[in-house]
């Protein structure tokens, strides 16, 4: 996480720095033609203008600024846009460190506070901006954790009670956005108490096969293993139908 903007400036403008001088070094020194597919791909990144001017989200307009949010994730969804305007193909925006998330305690006030209001403001504004752009139909956006949380509030710290919740495997949620998928849905439901799935029960295949299909991989493909036994790509999973 980033306490300050010029921390979070300083990282930014040094990780600029060394992309910037190994990209002259390698336009001087390298001839890109010579080396193996995914070097050659890794330099190419390198000495791509568009893809060294996306990092650069400090020079956009305030009002952008703004309606992305001031903070690390704001910017982040900012330089997400720009890396897909510039043809990256795969970006992972994370908010705050490893445990952020991990709301086994004062979670109502970190969700209220830090979580939700940086979330809320920079998702919406990634979407409205890759719409106006024409880039979401071919962009797929997929937030999502590997578990849901306990429907039951307890106190892990038992010193100051401070209510937070456990993780749960038995029902979680997902948001996908563009794509080309239909939206506006919310596909599946739990009984009243978020414990247990009672309508359209899916699992993490499903997930994957419908990132898949996007992609264009057949999620049907059987993959030999080191024996040469064949091993389905993804076990009982298939597409997500209603967003097809």
């Amino acid at each position: 996480p980033y306490t300050t903007l010029e921390t979070w400036r300083g990282d930014r403008t040094a990780l600029l720095e060394t992309i910037d001088a190994q990209r002259k070094h390698l336009d001087r020194t390298v001839a890109v033609g010579s080396f193996d597919r995914y070097r050659q791909e890794a330099v190419s990144l390198l000495l791509d203008g568009g893809v060294h001017k996306a990092l650069d989200i400090h020079s956009a307009p305030d009002k952008i600024q703004d309606r992305y949010g001031r903070n690390s994730f704001g910017w982040s969804c900012l330089m997400a846009c720009q890396l897909v305007e510039a043809g990256v193909s795969l970006i992972q925006l994370n908010l705050g460190n490893n445990e952020s998330w991990d709301t086994h305690e004062a979670c109502f006030r970190n969700m209220r506070e830090y979580l939700l209001p940086p979330t809320d403001r920079a998702v919406a504004a990634l979407i409205e901006d890759l719409d106006d752009r024409g880039l979401l139909e071919d962009t797929l956006i997929v937030m999502a954790g590997e578990f849901g949380r306990t429907p039951k509030i307890r106190h892990q710290d038992k010193k100051t009670k401070r209510p937070g919740r456990d993780h749960w495997a038995r029902s979680m949620s997902i948001f996908l956005a563009g794509g080309g998928l239909k939206m506006g849905q919310v596909i599946g439901a739990t009984n009243s108490r978020g414990e247990d799935p009672t309508r359209r029960v899916m699992n993490s295949n499903c997930l994957l096969a419908t990132v898949y299909r996007f992609l264009g991989i057949d999620y049907d493909a059987m993959i030999p293993d080191t024996s040469g036994r064949p091993v389905p790509l993804i076990p009982n999973g298939t597409p997500i139908r209603e967003l097809l």
